[in-house]
Parts: structure tokens; sequence; C-alpha cells
């Protein structure tokens, strides 16, 4: 008995080796998983991130850890490489296709990543965004495709978030805010005192 295991082992030792193999790497994986999912979150946690943001940061980023598990298991097994990426630029030009894709969009699924890792500001802070025209307001939200202010009127105003990387963005302190606001507030008497003496 021992002997015929040890020759069926001698036979089928190539294919033992190539799925103990792909075992271990499905291991990692799902070990690398939990240590990103638990980082991402523990990250959104410490600075204070929207739920939903933290959410899609997580989910981004395992769907490419996944892929790229897929892909190593894969090869590992012999699938080769050529077939896999055959499959898989398939898949991706027909997603291009159905959804019209371009590369903002894939640019602005970059800036919010970055956004999130980088967290120049937060939720809540007051932003000026030096753009044409000038938007201000209270950072409401920010998405996988873009940013969500509310100005001072109460309007929603979203603008793409590869914008929040190429744009100057002030973050504002409430003590300068009230300095502007009140100069605007003179400004605007001043002008209707004009009025009223011509």
């Amino acid at each position: 008995m021992p002997d015929l295991l040890k020759e069926l082992f001698e036979q089928h030792y190539p294919t033992v080796l190539k799925a103990a193999l792909a075992a271990a790497l499905l291991i990692v994986t799902f070990v690398s998983l939990r240590i990103y999912k638990r980082y991402i979150y523990r990250t959104g946690e410490k600075h204070r991130f929207a739920v939903q943001r933290t959410d899609a940061i997580s989910k981004l980023g395992q769907a490419l850890i996944g892929f790229v598990s897929i892909f190593i298991v894969s090869n590992v097994l012999g699938f080769g490489i050529q077939g896999i990426f055959l499959a898989t630029s398939s898949l991706f030009a027909l997603v291009g296709i159905a959804f019209f894709a371009n590369w903002s969009i894939l640019s602005n699924i970059t800036a919010s990543v970055l956004i999130y890792f980088t967290f120049p500001f937060r939720i809540g802070d007051r932003l000026i965004v030096e753009n044409d025209p000038k938007y201000c307001g209270i950072l409401m939200d920010v998405t996988l495709f873009y940013l969500k202010i509310q100005n001072d009127r109460g309007s929603d105003i979203t603008i793409p978030a590869n914008v929040a990387i190429q744009k100057i963005i002030t973050v504002q302190s409430e003590k300068d805010w009230q300095r502007l606001k009140q100069q605007d507030e003179t400004a605007e008497k001043a002008k209707f005192e004009t009025a009223d003496a011509v």
C-alpha cells in the first residue's frame, strides 16, 4: 500500500505541486483581503470619512486583489497568460462599449482613490475650488466619481473627482469665512446705500 501511494504521488507530483501552490495562493489572497479591508476601515474611522466612500474604496481594492489573484492562480494551474489576457481584454472591451467608457471615468476613479489615501480635506470642511466659476461651500460627500459641495444657499454642486486634484482647493477656516462674509455684507450694504442716495 505505501508503495502504491508513493508511485501515485510520483506520477502526479507536478499536479499535486500545482494544486498545493494554488491553495497557498488562495490562502494568501484571503489573508490579504482581510488585512486590506481592516486597513481601509481603520483609515476611514481615523479621518472621519463617510461610510459610503470607505465602502467604495474597499470594494475597488478587493476587486483588484481578486483579479490579480485569479490571474496568478490560473497561470500556476497552467491555463496560460495569453488565454487569460485574451479573455480579460475581451471582457473590458465589452464593458467599454456597453457603458461608453472613456478615459475621464478612469481618471475620476483614480483621482478619488488618491484623494482617499492623501486625505487633503474631510467631509464637513469648507472648501473654495479655484475654478471658472469659483465654487465655495461645505464638502458633503466624496464618491468614486465626484465631490459633492453644498454652497451657502443650500444648493448642491457636484465636481468631478479629477478636478479636485487639478485645481487649487483652499480649506477655509471658520474665522476666515466669517471675515469674508462680513466683507461681503459690508460691500452689499454700501451698494444699497449708494443706490438709495442716487
